[in-house]
């Protein structure tokens, strides 16, 4: 809201922009900025000294506004393709995991298999068990799967924004 005050007081009165600008407070305790000198009795806060900028100085501050910019962009895309990095080891990571899971997982269904399924009469017996066994070690290898393909376009995400970045 000061902000905004401001710029309008900035706006609509070109005179505060002359010389000295003054802050001060009258005995009533209000806040009172002005161009011309305060009364006698009232507590000054700040006097300002302004002078026009040249030509020159603006187009300086300009451009050192646009360097920030640029450095800004760039920082943020630098933190885009870290972050795409972490996504892609993150997901490598839970691939593994997954892998790792479905080989344990299938080595206990295969276990069991044989257990459970030594004579066709056994088998017979177990059927559904088995099934839902066999049926376990799919989905385990099936999510390992899943994570090693989510990892690879994580990867290719990964690579993809790091060229980008490059290219630039």
């Amino acid at each position: 809201m000061v902000i905004i005050c401001a710029l309008l007081v900035a706006i609509f009165n070109t005179n505060l922009f002359a010389g000295q600008v003054y802050t001060w407070t009258d005995e009533n305790g209000n806040l009172h900025v002005t161009d011309t000198p305060p009364p006698a009795r009232a507590k000054v806060k700040d006097t300002l000294e302004y002078e026009e900028k040249t030509a020159a100085e603006i187009q300086e501050l300009q451009n050192r506004q646009q360097r920030r910019d640029q450095q800004r962009q760039e920082e943020a895309e630098i933190n885009r393709v870290e972050a795409a990095k972490k996504r892609a080891r993150e997901a490598d990571e839970a691939a593994q995991i997954a892998a790792e899971e479905a080989d344990q997982i299938t080595q206990e269904v295969e276990a069991y298999v044989r257990r459970l399924g030594s004579t066709k009469e056994k088998r017979k017996q177990f059927r559904k068990r088995i099934q839902r066994e066999i049926g376990r070690a799919e989905a385990a290898q099936a999510r390992a799967r899943q994570a090693a393909e989510d990892a690879a376009q994580a990867a290719e995400d990964a690579r993809l924004a790091e060229e980008e970045f490059s290219a630039q």
